[in-house]
């Protein structure tokens, strides 16, 4: 509801959402929820883009916030329960002290606002969060187990060996969960932390190691999505798309099975009739039909817009009655 005058500020309270134009009076301002402050109405249309472009950064933050905290979580305690490795308690905590700047870049992310109005769908962000923070788990436990037990950092990027040294380990693994801190796990000879520099060679294969697998990260998040809205197993299970190369595989099926309904619902063809498509017949010739219905439809639809018979006729078939035994007669 919009006004500008006191006589609408009693609809404007009572509104859902009440908004008062740039020129509106005191009592319209205060009984709106949103006053404009610019002239004409285009300014809603910012405001709702606004409030859209921000529900997609707090979801961006919520999934984020998930996906973390599975990371650092099952990350760490899977290095501990399987080489009992523990990472240093105070670096945890600068951790969390970096994750949290780095949340707060996402209120200038670049977001695309959602052409239609948008909701929690708790379900979706949760199972995105938990793939995401997975996956990132699993990408830490193979780097510490290729850095602790294998040579592999070292014959393929010419890097010295870190194996049976905890303390510069421990930056390695700290940069690469957390690759902000590239001169602390650089530099930073903690002693009390049990951390020491690793040096710029392994900041370079870590920051390598952390962007290859980086990209993956897109296709997990658009294959959650993909499985959460039911179009996956629709596919797989109905039309039987999933595992098959053609194009619009089972498209003719389709068409033919509409065709019969569509016949069915024009009178063109009895509803019992079940073996139209046993036969041989071409699917050009089930377009053909097809085209038919869709041309009574459209025929009987424009009778009953534009003439007062049909009018009349669809009124009744709306109400259930029966035209025949209607006794009053009417003129066309």
């Amino acid at each position: 509801m919009t006004g500008d005058g006191v006589n609408d500020a009693p609809a404007l309270k009572k509104a859902d959402i009440g908004i008062a134009v740039a020129d509106a009076t005191d009592a319209a301002r205060g009984a709106s929820d949103i006053v404009l402050t610019e002239p004409g109405l285009s300014v809603i249309i910012s405001a709702v883009l606004t409030s859209r472009a921000i529900f997609q950064r707090m979801k961006n933050y919520t999934i984020y916030a998930v996906s973390i905290t599975i990371r650092i979580v099952l990350g760490f305690l899977l290095i501990a329960l399987i080489w009992k490795f523990d990472f240093s308690p105070f670096m945890v905590l600068i951790i969390a002290i970096l994750n949290d700047g780095t949340i707060m870049t996402i209120s200038k992310d670049r977001v695309k606002p959602s052409p239609l109005p948008d909701s929690w769908k708790l379900k979706e962000i949760f199972a995105t969060g938990v793939v995401l923070g997975s996956y990132l788990a699993l990408m830490t436990v193979i780097f510490f187990w290729a850095m602790y037990e294998t040579d592999f950092f070292s014959d393929k990027f010419g890097v010295r060996s870190l194996r049976y040294r905890n303390d510069e380990m421990m930056a390695a693994l700290y940069l690469q969960v957390s690759i902000v801190a590239t001169f602390i796990a650089v530099y930073a000879n903690w002693g009390f932390a049990k951390i020491k520099g690793c040096g710029w060679g392994w900041a370079g294969v870590i920051w390598l190691y952390n962007i290859v697998f980086f990209f993956p990260l897109d296709l997990w998040k658009f294959a959650v999505r993909y499985i959460l809205s039911g179009k996956a197993w629709d596919n797989l299970l109905e039309n039987r798309t999933a595992f098959t190369t053609k194009k619009d595989y089972g498209r003719e099926e389709r068409e033919a099975q509409w065709a019969t309904a569509q016949r069915t619902l024009h009178g063109l063809q009895p509803a019992e009739t079940t073996s139209l498509f046993n036969d041989k017949n071409s699917y050009r010739e089930l377009s053909e039909i097809a085209e038919q219905a869709k041309r009574r439809a459209e025929v009987a639809r424009l009778r009953e817009l534009h003439t007062l018979k049909g009018h009349v006729e669809s009124v009744v078939k709306l109400k259930g009655l029966d035209i025949d035994t209607i006794n009053q007669h009417y003129t066309v």
